[in-house]
């Protein structure tokens, strides 16, 4: 072990703007990293009553070798996946390293031990800080950047976490589907799809609307309340707060299209939805971090340049679900996205337990382009 490393906890307002600076040194030659906003990182990290630590117990570590910063690390407890899962779970996140082998030793036992001198019984993770947020490292990976929410990480991150001792949680999977895989009249759809659709809309008396925007907080309690109750089944799922899923929700309205937002109902009661939002990831890789000083101009004109749309929330109530609902959302979309001249549709992040969407995507032709995977140790 490197004596010459020292991993403290961060301390200051400096030091924590060092912590959310220091992605720039591990990625510099890399094309595809998007950098995240450095005040919207600062905030993030900042506790408040309105975020993450209101609820969890939380501590953000730094690596450094000498005055030079080498690694970060975030280990928390959240007590949602604690009281959902029944069993003494915490996480790490924010994990970055330089291609140090010791210094990703140095972090992760600091994250261990923190985790376990809580009366936790193991760790997993990366997550930033809910399994929504950059979950995992890359297994495997197109050359091209990440969408929203999706995480970016070097190779060696993976063959760190395993070295340490670091086994598979689960993994997640990203898939993509061109314009041409589809057709531009969507004569490649399969003809199954558009037939179990129109079946679905006569059979249940189904409709799929736009969601309100001028009635944007109903709305989003409707979501909140759809995308819970439709996973709440499914191993592995720990459900949203109210919180998280708001300020979620409010981060995709900035860049929202009204006409990829859909509510599917029956008898005018929603029973599911979904979201599609235009990649917000190809305006804030040209910005280095910062809006200023003529950031906002520049992400109004990239935003009308993006072509890419990533589907991100799906839930259909259990009740009403292999009822072909899914179909009538699906083809709406893609109806939306092809109307719109969008060039590629990216469906991420889904968990390999969620066998109905990889089924889908995988009858849909689209292609998965991205392989992530959270890991866990037994402390």
């Amino acid at each position: 072990m490197d004596s010459s490393i020292q991993v403290n906890p961060v301390a200051d307002r400096g030091e924590l703007r060092d912590f959310v600076k220091f992605p720039w040194r591990v990625y510099q030659d890399d094309p595809n990293w998007v950098p995240p906003l450095i005040f919207d990182q600062i905030s993030y990290l900042t506790p408040s009553e309105k975020n993450f630590f209101s609820r969890a117990d939380v501590a953000l570590f730094s690596a450094h070798r000498g005055r030079e910063v080498v690694g970060t690390i975030a280990a928390f407890v959240d007590p949602i996946p604690i009281e959902h899962f029944g069993e003494q779970v915490g996480g790490f996140g924010f994990f970055e390293v330089i291609d140090d082998y010791d210094v990703a030793e140095c972090l992760l036992d600091v994250a261990c031990d923190w985790v376990k001198a809580r009366n936790m019984s193991r760790i997993m993770g990366p997550t930033n800080f809910t399994r929504s947020e950059r979950p995992g490292v890359v297994i495997e990976c197109a050359d091209c950047p990440p969408v929203m929410y999706a995480a970016h990480t070097p190779p060696y991150y993976k063959d760190f976490l395993e070295r340490y001792g670091m086994e598979k949680d689960y993994d997640l999977f990203a898939y993509r589907a061109f314009r041409s895989q589809i057709g531009e009249g969507g004569e490649n759809i399969p003809p199954m799809l558009t037939r179990v659709a129109e079946a679905a809309q006569k059979a249940n008396n189904a409709t799929v609307r736009k969601v309100d925007m001028a009635n944007w907080e109903d709305e989003v309690r409707t979501a909140h309340f759809l995308f819970n109750d439709t996973l709440k089944n499914m191993a592995g799922y720990v459900p949203l707060s109210e919180d998280d899923f708001v300020k979620m929700a409010n981060q995709m309205k900035l860049f929202l299209d009204p006409d990829l937002a859909l509510l599917a109902e029956v008898d005018g009661n929603a029973v599911g939805f979904c979201v599609a939002i235009p990649d917000i990831n190809r305006a804030l890789i040209h910005l280095n971090g910062s809006l200023y000083p003529f950031g906002w101009l520049k992400v109004k004109k990239l935003i009308r340049q993006v072509d890419v749309v990533s589907f991100k929330l799906m839930g259909i109530l259990e009740k009403y679900r292999r009822r072909g609902i899914e179909s009538m959302l699906y083809m709406e979309v893609i109806k939306a996205v092809y109307e719109k001249g969008y060039a590629w549709l990216d469906g991420s992040v889904t968990a390999e337990y969620n066998k109905a969407v990889n089924v889908m995507a995988q009858r849909m032709g689209a292609e998965r382009y991205k392989h992530y995977r959270l890991y866990t140790k037994a402390l």
